[in-house]
């Protein structure tokens, strides 16, 4: 649904994804293989959408499975919730591109999913954004009062509430219009200056004040990172080693899943004839966008370890238990029964 603001109106631009608009184009493209192309994406998706929810699913077990958890564990959990919202209504939009884009859902989920869609992206950049700074704190100011678990439930309450705010918009604009006998879910702006308004609004709030943010305070964390690489120990050098390239890791998730879609989408305010090439481009920017619901989990799972020592430390702990109830050690070393004055040993 992030194909939001490109509509077949006044001939201004085309809707990249609209059999009506298609017709009102120059045609430099051959339309079966647009068809073709966009036949792709419910698979596509699909999988996006199975292994994230598998993914996050994870991540949100970790951290629920952990009595005690850390001040990165809320972010972590807050992402995961987010993203798993995200993906749980993608399968709407899978089958709206199924149908060649029609909306069967009525309007009220119309708004719904789109709300959902738009909300993600604002959320999960606030959500990186904060996570950043939280992460600057910790590494370079370690003894901050600041870094509690209520402050940080706070600040994530806070960014879900400015994310549906900044929703608001999507909530006027979105609806089911006719489009030769079909109806599709579509941002329903009046002209033009309304879609110049929408795409600036979604950039500038959704991505380039958040990534000044995040390269500021990124960038400030890298130089105290590498500041003490020279004056500390060889333990701790490869500690920060780690935390270096977790943090190149989140930049450039976040890079290369939604600069293309941002910098498309602002070149398409002045694209009244699109090319083929530049269609194929713009729908993988989509593709590439949604990806990031499914990569950000992906990625604690796979070079995170305390993520995976979690899950794995789990089942070893009902394993554990289990064991410890069929045998304990007396305090002199002698095995015996159950009984809660011995010390509970695992044979």
């Amino acid at each position: 649904m992030n194909d939001t603001g490109i509509f077949c109106r006044n001939n201004q631009t085309a809707n990249l994804t609209d059999p009506a608009c298609l017709n009102s184009t120059r045609p430099s493209y051959n339309h079966i293989d647009i068809t073709t192309f966009m036949h792709t994406f419910p698979t596509i998706y699909g999988i996006l959408c199975s292994v994230g929810v598998i993914a996050n699913g994870l991540v949100i077990y970790a951290v629920a499975a952990c009595k005690k958890k850390m001040v990165s564990d809320i972010y972590v959990l807050n992402l995961a919730i987010a993203d798993m919202l995200f993906l749980l209504v993608m399968p709407f939009n899978i089958h709206q591109l199924v149908r060649d884009r029609q909306w069967v859902f009525g309007n009220f989920m119309c708004k719904a999913v789109v709300v959902v869609d738009v909300s993600n992206q604002f959320t999960t950049v606030g959500i990186v954004t904060v996570l950043c700074i939280d992460r600057y704190i910790a590494i370079v100011h370690p003894t901050s009062e600041r870094r509690t678990i209520s402050w940080t439930i706070m600040i994530n309450i806070l960014v879900w509430l400015g994310s549906f705010l900044l929703t608001v918009p999507v909530m006027m604009f979105a609806k089911v219009e006719r489009r030769q006998h079909l109806e599709v879910c579509m941002m329903n702006l009046d002209g033009p200056e309304d879609m110049y308004w929408y795409t600036f609004y979604q950039s500038i709030l959704g991505y380039i004040i958040p990534l000044i943010i995040i390269s500021t305070f990124y960038s400030l964390t890298l130089y105290h990172v590498f500041s003490s690489i020279r004056r500390v120990k060889r333990k701790q050098s490869v500690w920060a080693k780690r935390a270096t390239k977790m943090v190149l890791m989140v930049i450039a998730l976040f890079l290369i899943c939604w600069s293309p879609y941002h910098v498309i989408q602002v070149i398409n305010l002045s694209n009244n004839t699109p090319t083929i090439t530049f269609i194929y481009a713009y729908h993988i920017s989509i593709c590439l966008s949604y990806s990031h619901s499914c990569i950000n989990p992906l990625m604690l799972l796979i070079f995170a370890q305390n993520y995976r020592d979690r899950l794995c430390r789990r089942n070893m702990l009902n394993s554990s238990q289990h064991s410890s109830k069929l045998t304990v050690v007396k305090q002199d070393g002698s095995s015996s029964t159950n009984n809660p004055n011995y010390r509970l040993t695992v044979v």
